[in-house]
């Protein structure tokens, strides 16, 4: 998982940086009754961009809240990434991990139009492609997870026309968070530190929009999903530090009837 450390340690430091932890991972994916569609998966950061430029806008220098090596966070219970694992750029960083995915998918069978995002301006990151069918996308997926997060995925969507399934696989958001305890030193680590970083990312959200433009959304057993679009969307909002939602285990698992 040595990727998505490096990538949680970006996120982590840049939060730290603005004073805030306003992470938005956004998955969104359109399906056709042919089985072709589109995938996007999106890390929204734009809300810390908002107050790093307040702080620019004021003669400030967000860069000296982290020290000079640019690993040290102070604050209560002072908090410091290991050297060896926070990019000395954390923008730079981020947008390698989360947006370097035309080498990962080239020649992929049935995967198309590949696009990278990398918005340093607006603090956005991630990729896009096309897929002509359900093979070819959960193909795309489990070599991106297992380039990208080192974690291994067979599966992750099913459908068939009149059902659609979002299998507990691949949860981007479970794995930040596995990360997340790692680096903290797990149960045993240090209770300050761990605490700190989950204040930080107790606003993160992760968040699924699935497209059926041929089909309508009759029933779905995820209790967190909201049906728009007149019934064509369906849409399912986690917050993995979320105390309540940890209660109630919340899932992006999902299955679903189209009509």
């Amino acid at each position: 998982m040595k990727n998505l450390k490096s990538l949680f340690l970006a996120v982590l430091v840049l939060s730290m940086t603005a004073l805030t932890g306003c992470l938005h991972i956004i998955e969104e994916a359109t399906f056709r009754n042919n089985g072709s569609g589109t995938y996007k998966m999106t890390l929204d950061m734009s809300e810390m961009k908002g107050m790093m430029d307040m702080f620019k806008g004021m003669g400030g220098d967000s860069t000296a809240m982290m020290g000079g090596d640019s690993t040290a966070i102070q604050g209560e219970g002072d908090y410091t990434p290991p050297a060896e694992a926070a990019p000395e750029d954390p923008m730079g960083g981020l947008g390698e991990q989360m947006s370097s995915v035309a080498s990962t998918l080239k020649g992929v069978q049935g995967i198309t139009s590949v696009v990278e995002i990398k918005d340093t301006s607006n603090f956005n990151f991630g990729y896009s492609f096309d897929f002509s069918d359900m093979a070819a996308l959960n193909r795309a997926l489990k070599i991106i997870n297992k380039d990208k997060y080192e974690t291994k995925v067979e599966e992750v969507f099913r459908f068939n026309g009149k059902s659609f399934e979002r299998l507990g696989t691949g949860d981007l958001g479970e794995e930040m968070k596995k990360a997340m305890m790692e680096n903290g030193g797990g149960e045993d680590g240090e209770e300050g530190s761990m605490d700190m970083v989950k204040m930080f990312l107790a606003d993160m959200s992760y968040k699924q929009i699935y497209h059926f433009p041929d089909r309508e959304v009759k029933k779905s057993d995820n209790k967190l999903g909201e049906v728009s679009d007149n019934g064509h969307t369906l849409t399912i909002s986690l917050k993995p530090f979320d105390e309540e939602q940890q209660k109630s285990k919340a899932s992006v698992a999902a299955k679903v009837k189209l009509k």
